[in-house]
């Protein structure tokens, strides 16, 4: 089997004992996700979010603050510290830097802006108090009203496409300022923000992340309110620069915001913003840059360097791709509560097909395994590689 180390770089063809025929398929390290939402009450919880983590190959999840209520005080990290311990996937968290928590402690990597509105005075007071730690950046200027960016047709609220730029500078010249060291920029959208970042890397360390959608759709695709997202769909021309950026490592990881509703209502104005996207994120991104290195890299490697992580490839934890495989998305058979995607319907190519963990298949053709068969696979003779 061919199988590739993302650590090292290098391509190896190794014999893995596997209860499926492996013929054709690429062994690598599961994959690492910077940027996923939880709801509970109701919602996504835990449960639904690994099994939806394990079908899209992935180990380990970094959850935003922006949950009800928020992560911004002990006695709520603590509830999702224990609601989330003792699972095969490993569930890390970034807390709100404006509530009472600072970024340290138990599978906490960092502060979030993600979900939680703003304005400058707050930013610079908080940095100002704040001890040092990883700052992941929700790059948004609230004081703009406006749900899609200029350029769409919808008769809504606008927010011109510059603004997300000027909020990725201000967030990491006044962290400059007061002390931080350590910048990582969220689901970036445009080209104005491509550049500001190509600028900033100069002046700190500064990484930053794309999504699924932004790197497959544009605002010229919107059919629904699944296609309601913040920061919103750019323009063809942003695509364009964001699929370049990638490639050039100005855009260094791929994430998937993965924001799961149960339902949308079909008008815009009310509906919540998110798409889900974790249990299909490797197709997406796959089927974009047709660049099987430089995808799994950007989903192990970087986004664990990102975190201050260090990791090499074991044949414990293995994640199985068929690179060849082609599907149609079907929401109704995600894992996730959340079927809020803007791919279902849509053709993809290359497959998670199996994954194990600490030596045990924890998930195979798209079914999380229960405990007791995970050392017991010898009846299953074939993987499905399509739906």
């Amino acid at each position: 089997m061919r199988i590739y180390d993302p650590f090292r770089g290098k391509w190896m063809e190794e014999e893995i004992k596997t209860p499926f025929p492996s013929k054709g398929l690429v062994a690598t390290s599961p994959f690492v996700d910077l940027h996923v939402h939880v709801r509970l009450n109701g919602g996504e919880d835990y449960d639904s979010l690994e099994e939806a983590s394990l079908v899209g190959g992935f180990y380990k999840v970094v959850i935003q603050p922006n949950t009800r209520p928020a992560i911004d005080r002990k006695e709520i990290l603590d509830e999702h510290l224990k609601l989330s311990k003792n699972r095969k996937v490993t569930f890390l968290f970034t807390v709100s830097p404006f509530g009472s928590l600072e970024a340290e402690g138990e599978r906490v990597v960092g502060f979030s802006t993600d979900g939680i509105e703003y304005d400058y005075p707050t930013l610079v007071e908080t940095m100002k108090k704040r001890k040092k730690a990883l700052w992941f950046d929700h790059s948004q200027m609230y004081e703009i009203d406006g749900i899609f960016y200029e350029g769409t047709d919808f008769d809504l609220p606008k927010r011109p496409r510059s603004s997300e730029a000027v909020a990725i500078a201000r967030t990491v010249l006044t962290g400059i300022e007061y002390g931080f060291e350590r910048f990582h920029i969220q689901h970036v959208t445009t080209r104005y923000s491509v550049e500001m970042l190509s600028f900033l890397k100069k002046l700190a360390r500064v990484t930053c992340e794309v999504t699924p959608h932004h790197l497959f759709f544009c605002y010229e695709d919107i059919k629904n309110t699944n296609f309601k997202i913040n920061p919103p769909l750019g323009s063809p021309e942003d695509r364009k620069f964001l699929i370049e950026a990638v490639k050039k490592d100005v855009i260094d990881v791929l994430a998937t915001d993965h924001a799961p509703h149960p339902e949308k209502p079909d008008d815009f104005a009310s509906a919540p913003y998110g798409s889900t996207s974790i249990e299909i994120a490797f197709s997406v991104y796959y089927t974009v840059l047709e660049d099987l290195e430089t995808v799994i890299e950007k989903m192990t490697k970087v986004p664990l360097g990102v975190l201050g992580m260090r990791e090499s490839l074991t044949e414990e934890d293995l994640v199985f791709i068929d690179p060849d495989a082609q599907f149609v998305v079907d929401a109704g058979k995600f894992k996730s509560k959340g079927k809020n995607t803007m791919f279902d319907g849509v053709k993809l190519k290359g497959k998670v097909v199996a994954m194990k963990l600490k030596g045990r298949w924890v998930m195979m053709d798209g079914e999380v395994l229960p405990d007791q068969e995970e050392n017991d696979q010898s009846e299953r003779g074939h993987l499905d590689r399509s739906l």
